[in-house]
């Protein structure tokens, strides 16, 4: 039995049980239900039918069950016709009367035994012979859903009771209430009738349907089976139980002690043949109180290890959705490390760029500052003759007022705000009211220290301030085009007045 699964091993215990199929024969009973493929109910089926399969004594011993082969479908292959010869007129009258004598002696034989059986209606019983059909002892028993022959069964019992629901019977096959007992640890009463037997219907109308019978069922929890020996499964029920006397009640329950099957399921009482319902239940009572404790015991047990198990279950839950809840936060955690990276990284980035344009804005004052000095430290002094000199007054930010002299001819509008935002530059620790670019000589000029000569790439200048004529007012616009003495506000003289635009003054911003 050590090639057997545990599903196997479980279906032969019950074949076993139900069989009463001797213990030195295992390999028997595994040979029976591996040509039935495992399946219980058709093994007992066949075995009740046709009796043990009986080997042959020259073949092979029977081998392990083994998963049926995989054979890929073939298309069927014709095969040859042959015509047996047709027997000759003389053959066929020679063979009939040979034979006449034999059917007549059979159905002569079939008409006195269905008489004594109408005599002696034990005789069927005994013989198992029924005058319905001689021939097949047992085909009167025909293998049907095990659901619908109890619900026939039940049918049948309440209409000679006269009363519905009065019994609470287990709708289903033998089997099917075997397994269900022996899984929930409950107590199984099998009760078997045959309508040959004199006292059925009076069984049936005054004992079992007592109401003190279903209460006591009810009461403690019976699963209650019926069947019909006419019936196939319940003829294999009555053999594998040993009945010998109608009305039968066995009461089954499961019996840990077996050494043999340790989760079998035993007979523990047998009831046979007439009695009243007060007997029956004295009798039924003692049986479960005997068997009772040790059914609590085990219950008891299996409460203990499903409580042990869904503990366990509730504990793995509670570590898992403890495991989860730090997978989240470490999750978090990270999430906001990634956060404030990036936000320092962009901080940084964007002081990076603050600093980039605070270099290339230096830059390009340097190289404008550079640009204005080369063209005004050519006429430094006193101009010469026909060169356009404009006289502009410019008031700064800080109160201070400058005076200074621009190429009117040479300089454009925007070379005035480039002077402005020049301013430190071009006199780092000059007078404001001395304008020192002009006061140096031709030959002394340079570039300034540390001038740039080349303009910023990428580089786009936005001056912060605009310039506004007061009288009346007029804000100069940027203009790279318009020369100085184009401009009537700075031509020949111009007050000017530097104001700050704000941050956000996109209108009035003006752009180089």
């Amino acid at each position: 039995m050590e090639y057997l699964d545990p599903l196997q091993i479980e279906s032969l215990q019950q074949f076993i049980l139900i069989t009463s199929w001797p213990e030195n024969d295992i390999e028997g009973a595994i040979q029976m239900l591996t040509v039935c493929q495992w399946n219980v109910e058709l093994a007992l089926t066949r075995y009740f039918d046709e009796g043990p399969l009986r080997p042959n004594p020259n073949g092979p011993p029977p081998r392990p069950p083994t998963p049926p082969p995989i054979i890929a479908p073939r298309l069927p292959t014709p095969t040859p016709r042959t015509i047996a010869p047709r027997p000759s007129f003389l053959t066929s009258a020679i063979t009939a009367i040979i034979l006449f004598p034999l059917s007549v002696a059979s159905k002569l034989a079939h008409s006195a035994y269905h008489i004594f059986a109408m005599l002696f209606p034990f005789l069927p019983r005994l013989t198992g012979l029924y005058p319905a059909n001689l021939g097949a002892a047992r085909s009167e028993r025909r293998s049907i859903n095990p659901r619908d022959t109890a619900a026939r069964f039940i049918r049948d019992f309440e209409e000679e009771v006269g009363q519905s629901d009065v019994l609470p019977f287990f709708e289903g096959g033998y089997t099917q209430a075997l397994d269900q007992a022996k899984r929930e640890l409950r107590f199984l009463i099998v009760l078997l009738q045959s309508d040959e037997h004199d006292d059925t219907a009076k069984f049936n109308k005054e004992v079992l349907a007592n109401p003190d019978v279903a209460k006591f069922l009810k009461e403690h929890d019976i699963i209650l089976w019926g069947g019909n020996v006419r019936e196939s499964e319940a003829y294999q029920v009555a053999n594998a139980l040993s009945c010998t006397l109608y009305p039968f009640l066995g009461v089954i329950a499961h019996t840990p002690a077996s050494t043999s099957h340790p989760s079998a399921m035993s007979i523990h009482a047998r009831l046979q043949g007439f009695m009243s319902s007060s007997s029956l239940l004295a009798n039924l009572n003692t049986a479960i109180s005997r068997h009772e404790p040790t059914l609590a015991r085990i219950r008891a047990e299996r409460s203990e290890q499903e409580a042990a198990r869904e503990l366990r279950a509730a504990q793995d839950s509670a570590y898992e959705a403890s495991l989860a809840a730090d997978r989240e936060r470490e999750r978090l955690r990270e999430e906001q490390a990634r956060i404030e990276r990036e936000r320092v990284a962009e901080q940084e980035r964007i002081e990076q760029e603050k600093r980039d344009l605070e270099e290339r804005k230096e830059a390009y004052k340097k190289w404008r500052a550079g640009q204005i000095k080369s063209q005004m430290v050519q006429f430094a002094g006193s101009p010469p003759a026909g060169v356009k000199i404009a006289r502009i007054s410019i008031r700064l930010t800080s109160g201070d007022r400058i005076v200074t002299r621009f190429l009117a001819d040479m300089q454009s509008v925007e070379d005035v705000y480039a002077f402005v935002e020049c301013y430190d530059l071009l006199h780092p620790s000059a007078d404001p009211s001395t304008p020192q670019l002009f006061e140096q000589s031709t030959t002394s000029a340079s570039p300034t220290e540390g001038a740039v000569t080349e303009k910023p790439v990428n580089y786009a200048h936005t001056y912060k301030f605009k310039l506004v004529s007061p009288m009346p007012r007029f804000v100069l616009p940027v203009d790279t085009e318009k020369l100085i003495r184009d401009e009537n506000t700075l031509w020949p003289n111009g007050n000017l007045i530097v104001e700050e635009i704000e941050e956000y003054d996109e209108d009035e911003e003006i752009d180089s």
